[in-house]
């Protein structure tokens, strides 16, 4: 079974090897690409520019477990905004009552649409984010953090939240495990049943989570965290020219979108009637420059040499 704790894989991939400056500005290039545009056209662009990215950094396996998980989301986005959107002028369905405060139901087309586009939205974010997830080491992301000024207490919650879950999730398997081979079944007998034997995963889990807890915060007191001295990295690599470039198409990128959107390029509207999908000339040229921009991370390189963590 494909394992989907979103944990770091060093796979020694082009993309691993890239500074956590790359991959963050990939990310906050996806994000914006991801949010200012509505086009079902450029949403669905922008997520297909991470399937290359998670081909090039050896973690499609790992992707696409994601991925299953989000076509439940999406199915729940689509329906949830079918149940509270009344709005468009192609109807489908209406129903011969009214809800509370939702009013009279209506599926539209519009509807739907709407609904699907913004499943795929979501579905490129969490697609980024998976991938920065499997890409860039934990701690690489907090010194990469603490470089850009961010508070560092807010940054090392972060850190220590990003490393548990999958940590916690492993955990849960193993008990599961040993509470499986000692009779126990976790789906057998009625709900209240079911209940009960979930107590069984839960509480040795909670009592692992605060001994870790308590082991983190004292190795935190016995290295004086807290003290006001000027930090230092043991470990710390600076941006080699690719890196450089690289970061400059990225944040590029988003200076494209931003201008592309203040000229309507990108732009749709769902309400009150679909519009055209066809896309003019220079839309598509946009486009292709904003896809090949965020692309530009698969480019392959010779990997840095990997160091002892």
């Amino acid at each position: 079974m494909t394992d989907v704790t979103l944990a770091y894989r060093p796979t020694g991939s082009a993309v691993h090897s890239l500074h956590p400056f790359v991959m963050l500005s990939w990310l906050t290039a996806t994000l914006v690409a991801a949010l200012v545009v509505e086009h079902p056209f450029w949403l669905l662009s922008v997520l297909l520019t991470t399937v290359p990215v998670a081909r090039a950094a050896r973690v499609l396996a790992q992707w696409k477990a994601v991925m299953r998980f989000m076509l439940w989301m999406a199915v729940a986005i689509v329906v949830i905004n079918v149940l509270v959107s009344n709005q468009g002028s192609h109807v489908l369905l209406e129903a011969g009552f009214q809800l509370p405060l939702l009013g009279t139901p209506r599926l539209t087309v519009e509807a739907l649409a709407f609904g699907g586009s913004m499943a795929v939205r979501l579905a490129a974010i969490i697609s980024a984010f998976t991938l920065v997830n499997l890409c860039v080491h934990p701690d690489d992301l907090m010194r990469a953090a603490i470089k850009l000024r961010l508070p560092y207490r807010s940054v090392l919650v972060t850190s220590l939240s990003i490393r548990f879950v999958p940590v916690l999730m492993q955990d849960a398997r193993t008990i599961a495990d040993v509470q499986q081979s000692r009779g126990l079944s976790f789906d057998g007998g009625g709900i209240v049943q079911r209940i009960r034997n979930r107590g069984a995963l839960i509480l040795p889990l909670l009592s692992n989570s605060l001994d870790r807890a308590v082991q983190v915060a004292e190795a935190m007191e016995s290295r004086a965290y807290g003290a006001s001295v000027r930090r230092t990295f043991y470990r710390d690599v600076p941006p080699v020219g690719r890196d450089i470039v690289l970061i400059v198409v990225t944040l590029g990128s988003i200076v494209l979108l931003l201008a592309g959107r203040a000229v309507d390029l990108g732009g749709y509207e769902y309400y009150p009637s679909l519009g055209d999908l066809s896309m003019t000339s220079s839309e598509w040229v946009a486009l292709g420059m904003l896809c090949a921009m965020l692309l530009s991370v698969t480019i392959p390189s010779s990997p840095r040499g990997e160091e002892c963590r």
